[in-house]
């Protein structure tokens, strides 16, 4: 009763403050490719789930964080925050669409753990609190299999457990920065609002993009590096190994290959810096070879039985 009594109070409407419309629709568009971006994400990572050494729960879901934007009023206005942090989108499929689960749903607590409470994080930054029901919520899926997540949803309180299919292991999330970027840390995988936009009238690229960092994430390159060392050579022998696992991924999830070389090209013709090219990274032209060749053997080891096995991802060579 006094942890209900309690979120209530939180959940009273602050007062009226004036926001401008366009500042609201660009929170509201940045919130639109993130459930873009984890569309892709998820169906990568479902289509490949039989190869993936790595697997987590996914719940098919986006949550943010109030505290994560700059202007707290403008993000109350954009997305009506009952609590603290809410689900941001849901993707179509996934394990929260199934229960029922909706945007702008409010987490209260996941395993009785009060993510309403100032004093969780208390004094950390911003992202501090969605970090940790982030962990906390995978470290419960992938242990046991499930978690108990209470929700403040338009119709009250809804309590629901989640368990999630094992996906390949990643998580996605939009970088609001305009340079054309993309990253991966071993666990999540980063895409920049800039090439986000630079991919918005095709969603293959986009995957291809995705695929490059997500096979960084499921080959372990950052434990490699960080074991073995990250000379110019060490990292352009893993920049060459997600070239090549990247589009047996977008093959299995059904995206056209093609789509891989195009993209390359479009973004080597505005990236790429000549013969004052890093020495970590291929010239755009060999990295289009470098996925030929991967997408001849795809052809070849195409039935009617998919998805097909990424050699890279087979037994002995993680």
């Amino acid at each position: 009763m006094k942890l209900l009594a309690a979120i209530m109070i939180l959940a009273v409407p602050a007062p009226t403050v004036s926001v401008s419309a366009p500042d609201i629709a660009n929170y509201q568009a940045l919130a639109e490719q993130d459930l873009r971006l984890a569309m892709v994400g998820h169906r990568l990572a479902l289509a490949n789930a039989p190869f993936c050494a790595r697997k987590s729960r996914n719940p098919g879901w986006v949550l943010h964080d109030k505290a994560q934007y700059p202007d707290a009023a403008t993000a109350q206005a954009a997305f009506g925050f009952r609590l603290p942090v809410a689900v941001s989108a849901v993707v179509p499929g996934g394990a929260a669409q199934a229960l029922g689960i909706k945007p702008g749903d409010a987490i209260i607590a996941v395993n009785k753990v009060d993510f309403t409470s100032p004093d969780l994080v208390k004094g950390k930054r911003a992202s501090a609190r969605l970090e940790k029901l982030q962990d906390m919520l995978g470290e419960a899926l992938d242990t046991i299999g499930t978690a108990n997540v209470t929700l403040m949803t338009a119709d009250g309180v809804k309590s629901v457990k989640l368990a999630p299919l094992a996906i390949c292991a990643s998580r996605f999330w939009v970088d609001a920065k305009s340079k054309l970027d993309a990253g991966a840390d071993g666990v999540s995988v980063r895409v920049t609002a800039g090439l986000m936009a630079f991919t918005a009238d095709d969603e293959a690229q986009l995957a291809a993009a995705v695929a490059h960092e997500m096979s960084h994430n499921l080959l372990g390159h950052r434990q490699r590096l960080a074991a073995n060392g990250n000379s110019d050579k060490q990292i352009l022998e893993t920049e060459i190994e997600a070239d090549r696992l990247s589009v047996w991924l977008m093959a299995n999830a059904g995206y056209d290959t093609q789509a891989a070389l195009h993209f390359m090209e479009r973004y080597g013709r505005r990236t790429d810096l000549g013969i004052f090219s890093a020495g970590t990274h291929l010239r755009w032209k060999n990295r289009q070879k470098v996925m030929r060749r991967e997408i001849a053997l795809i052809q070849q080891a195409v039935t009617e039985d998919r998805p097909v096995p990424p050699p890279l991802l087979a037994p002995g060579k993680m």
